[in-house]
């Protein structure tokens, strides 16, 4: 084996080796700084709103489209409104719960139930009742609710 041909193994096995160590090494710290200092509920909520961003533009596109019927428009139209009534109802309950005295809250309506995520540490059978009440007067008894507690 000539001189140039050992040079090009020995260069290109110390590249290789480099960067199987490279793709082993676990992530950066700073990565974990950065998604640690979110709440649970922070999270819950972006999760929630990229949900409805993804459904909205779903339906913009049915609505964009010029193969869409008068049918499939009006059905797009209908989720849309139906989307941010919601979003706005779920923020209405956020602002109710955080009246209450709660630090911070998540509310995700899907059907017929509204799901409740309250931060607070210690909580009661009264706080949970007190937060269902509160929901139930605000939105009426066509709701069925769900509250979990959570502590950070």
């Amino acid at each position: 084996m000539n001189k140039q041909a050992f040079t090009f193994l020995t260069l290109f096995s110390l590249i290789l080796v480099l960067s199987i160590y490279y793709i082993m090494l676990p992530p950066s710290t700073n990565e974990e700084v950065v998604t640690s200092t979110q709440t649970t509920i922070q999270q819950l909520q972006e999760q929630l709103n990229k949900k409805r961003e993804d459904i909205i533009s779903k339906n913009n596109e049915i609505i964009a489209k010029e193969s869409s019927t008068s049918d499939s428009i009006n059905e797009a139209l209908e989720t849309i409104s139906e989307t941010k009534n919601i979003g706005e109802k779920e923020k209405s309950i956020v602002a109710k719960i955080k009246e209450l005295g709660y630090s911070d809250a998540y509310v995700e309506i899907e059907n017929q139930t509204i799901k409740v995520t309250v931060m607070k540490k210690d909580a009661t059978q009264s706080d949970a009742s007190k937060v269902i009440k509160e929901i139930l007067n605000l939105v009426g008894d066509n709701y069925q609710v769900e509250v979990k507690f959570i502590s950070e």
